[in-house]
């Protein structure tokens, strides 16, 4: 009996299985599919379907007509900075809403008259000055106040 090795009695394993030849067929089948597998290349091919009639332009893009009258409230040196679009700051409450009503009968004027007047205002600006510069505009009966995430513009002191 030197050729079984059974291990326990004999009842409990009747029939000795050869397990060699399994793990040899199974070693073969890994090997098989390793050596066969494709993996699907995701980089350096992406699939897209983009417009043949427009795209990158040969010419320069038209003048860009803004439709909207931002007010920029920055809190600097203890006092609140007020400027409208690219201009100056404003010294005074009758100068901010002349350059607002300005603006809002150019866009009249173009034929626009559904127009934002957004605030613009970072978070160290005191309320009472964003508010005032809302009943400001509320005054003037001007329709679309918005309150705009603000626009990261430095203000200079001294009218710059």
């Amino acid at each position: 009996m030197a050729g079984s090795q059974n291990i326990g009695e004999a009842s409990d394993n009747p029939v000795a299985i050869n397990v060699t030849a399994m793990v040899d067929v199974i070693f073969c089948l890994c090997l098989f599919f390793m050596c066969s597998l494709k993996f699907k290349q995701l980089e350096g091919k992406i699939e897209t379907w983009l417009p043949k009639d427009r795209g990158v332009l040969q010419t320069p893009p038209p003048k860009i007509v803004l439709e909207e009258i931002r007010v920029f409230m920055r809190w600097l040196d203890g006092q609140t900075v007020i400027k409208v679009g690219n201009r100056p700051p404003v010294k005074s409450d009758t100068e901010l809403m002349q350059i607002i009503l300005q603006m809002s009968n150019d866009f009249k004027k173009l034929g626009k008259s559904d127009f934002p007047v957004l605030i613009d205002a970072l978070p160290d600006v005191p309320w009472r000055d964003v508010i005032h510069v809302l009943d400001l505009c509320k005054v003037e009966k001007l329709e679309r106040i918005e309150f705009a995430a603000p626009l990261e513009i430095p203000v200079k002191a001294g009218g710059q």
